[in-house]
């Protein structure tokens, strides 16, 4: 009986040293529980630290353009109104006319003085004028000092070096009379020499006397 008791009481010993390790191992999980939970809120803390100081220098940040902004926009003006009526460009109908026709007019003009001023600036006048100085027969007829008739000439007639079409005439005078020099070329493509058709001066006399400068031995005009 007593050895039975003995076992009773070392049972009793054993299952209160196992009730004694389970509380000792729920406390550790419950300090385990307890640190992460601390850490937790630690970090969530620093979160939302960093979270307010991120909207604090947006703000700034915001603040700064809006400021920069608002002090570059120039200061608005009040509209314009008009007091009185605007005229109407149908009533004088007449007027207006006159004043388009003598627009374009003037348009045209100025275009025509430009297209001769280049040609008459143009490699092809020069070359011409030249070979005529140096013709004998022309100075023959019209004397020495041969050059444009007016100190403004006018070139008529087509001078189209691209298309290769030349079909001018031009007054000239020298020291003794005056004439017309009329000229006709053309060529097939920029790689061929002008053909030329025909290089006339006319004299200003009661006859007209007109002369081939081609058949002139004394130059041999080329273009």
């Amino acid at each position: 009986s007593t050895q039975s008791t003995w076992e009773a009481v070392v049972s009793t010993q054993s299952t209160w040293e196992a009730v004694v390790s389970t509380q000792s191992t729920w406390e550790a999980v419950v300090s385990t529980q307890s640190t992460w939970e601390s850490r937790n809120i630690g970090i969530s803390t620093l979160t939302k630290r960093i979270n307010v100081t991120r909207g604090i220098g947006g703000l700034r940040v915001y603040a700064r353009l809006n400021s920069s902004t608002s002090s570059q926009v120039p200061p608005q003006r009040p509209p314009v109104t008009v007091d009185r009526e605007f005229p109407d460009p149908f009533k004088a109908k007449k007027q207006n006319r006159r004043y388009f026709l003598a627009y374009g007019l003037g348009v045209t003009l100025a275009c025509a003085v430009i297209f001769n001023y280049e040609k008459t600036t143009s490699p092809i006048i020069n070359s011409v004028m030249y070979f005529l100085r140096r013709s004998q027969n022309a100075k023959q007829l019209l004397g020495e000092d041969i050059g444009f008739k007016n100190s403004w000439p006018w070139i008529w007639g087509t001078l189209n070096t691209v298309r290769g079409d030349i079909d001018i005439e031009f007054a000239v005078q020298g020291s003794q009379n005056t004439g017309k020099l009329k000229l006709k070329a053309t060529r097939e493509s920029k790689l061929h020499p002008f053909d030329i058709h025909h290089w006339i001066l006319q004299i200003n006399d009661a006859q007209k006397t007109q002369i081939n400068l081609l058949e002139d031995a004394s130059v041999e005009f080329g273009l």
